[in-house]
């Protein structure tokens, strides 16, 4: 049976994430790890003066100190200055429900006339800025300012983990084939039959190769490495290979060995290559021709390699039909993708950038990610480089970095994050 097995370089560290915690749970994107480190709630209810974890750590000072980036929902308004988001239902009802009392006012009694000349078809709001038309959840208004028509959820990032379907006020998300809806009904997990092996992740450092669960328990080393250096590491799905590449000052060798035991490695050897390994970066497997691309930091190349029993020929020059999406910030920091064999490079961002130091993507949605270490964000765009969005700004994001000169990063297989 296959493993599940996330493999990283380096090790992107979230400082909510301990290792050491038997009680640690994993939260998801969106959601923020209470101190107690047993409770996730969404990034929403924080500072939003009621304490919703159980050791109130979503309301002090040092979380709402913060940047937290706060979306209200359809047909909600934010209280000013504040976290907390309301309905339009709530705005001059008689109740105070924002804690300045923005939502209630003279402005209620006012606008009044004001709300009836419009002839909104559903409703309509009164703030202190003015009046306008809303429509009921799961619609909008429409382009004549006053009518309603289906608002489609599904255009909004976030609606669903994976597939989306919109339906007439409403709408229903899936999962693809190998994936379970959860009880929120948004999210998906994949599948674990009995008897499967649990996933795991797989992490690459300068002097050790380790193994470790996916919520940072159970930290088991894999193997030793006898000599410092840059590490560039990848796992082969198909056959549960892992490969690495230990660059020195003065040397550099890939070795691959098994992992069907996930104990530690069985066969290993070492992998011979027409080329030099010296000054190699980073390193990814395509899981479906096999080939090894390479980042020079000396030449300023990615190069490919194709593998024949135990030995590397590179600078293949076939044409393959998937992408290849990688960061650079040498001269002008950006994002780009290009074909597999190198052709058709085309810049997905180049503004708001300054240090990309990751990438990954989300195959079902076509989305790409990557992380800034200079400007401290996680955003994402989909594969043509438009509709971004920012994930997470701010102190929670962390990078471990460390690059000398030019910096190019690259993705593509079934997930692989690559960071310094």
């Amino acid at each position: 049976m296959f493993t599940p097995i996330i493999s990283c370089y380096i090790f992107f560290f979230h400082p909510f994430l301990p290792l050491s915690h038997p009680e640690s749970v994993l939260c998801d994107v969106g959601e923020f790890h209470c101190h107690t480190k047993e409770t996730c709630i969404p990034e929403s209810w924080l500072c939003d003066g009621e304490p919703d974890c159980p050791d109130a750590s979503d309301e002090t000072d040092q979380t709402c100190a913060q940047e937290v980036v706060i979306r209200c929902p359809l047909n909600h308004i934010q209280c000013i200055g504040t976290k907390k988001c309301i309905h339009f239902n709530k705005l001059c009802n008689g109740a105070r429900d924002c804690d300045d009392g923005y939502d209630e006012g003279v402005h209620c009694r006012e606008l009044l006339s004001a709300c009836h000349e419009l002839r909104c078809r559903y409703g309509c709001v009164m703030t202190r800025n003015g009046t306008f038309c809303f429509c009921a959840d799961g619609f909008e208004v429409g382009e004549d300012g006053t009518s309603c028509r289906d608002h489609d959820e599904c255009a909004m990032y976030g609606a669903c983990s994976q597939t989306c379907t919109n339906t007439y006020g409403s709408y229903r998300c899936s999962c693809t084939q190998g994936y379970i809806l959860q009880p929120d009904r948004i999210s998906c997990k994949a599948k674990q039959d009995p008897g499967d092996p649990r996933p795991v992740l797989l992490i690459g450092g300068p002097d050790r190769i380790v193994i470790t669960d996916l919520n940072g328990t159970g930290l088991q080393p894999l193997r030793s490495l006898s000599v410092n250096g840059t590490l560039a590491l990848d796992f082969q799905h198909n056959q549960e290979h892992v490969c690495w590449v230990l660059s020195t000052e003065s040397s550099g060798q890939l070795r691959c060995a098994e992992t069907r035991s996930l104990r530690g490695f069985t066969r290993e050897r070492e992998i011979r290559t027409q080329q030099s390994l010296q000054h190699v970066e980073q390193m990814a497997i395509d899981w479906l021709t096999g080939n090894f691309y390479f980042v020079d930091r000396v030449t300023d190349k990615i190069f490919v390699c194709d593998r024949s029993g135990n030995t590397l020929f590179c600078n293949l020059h076939n044409t393959l039909i998937q992408m290849l999406f990688f960061t650079d910030y040498g001269n002008v920091a950006k994002v780009e993708r290009c074909n597999m064999d190198g052709t058709n490079r085309t810049r997905l961002v180049d503004y708001n950038i300054e240090q990309p130091t990751a990438v990954a993507l989300d195959v079902v949605k076509k989305l790409l990610y990557w992380a800034d270490a200079y400007l401290d964000y996680i955003d994402v765009v989909d594969y043509n480089g438009r509709n971004r969005h920012t994930i997470i700004h701010g102190s929670q994001v962390s990078v471990t970095f460390h690059w000398e000169g030019r910096g190019y990063f690259f993705w593509f297989g079934l997930f692989v994050l690559l960071t310094l």
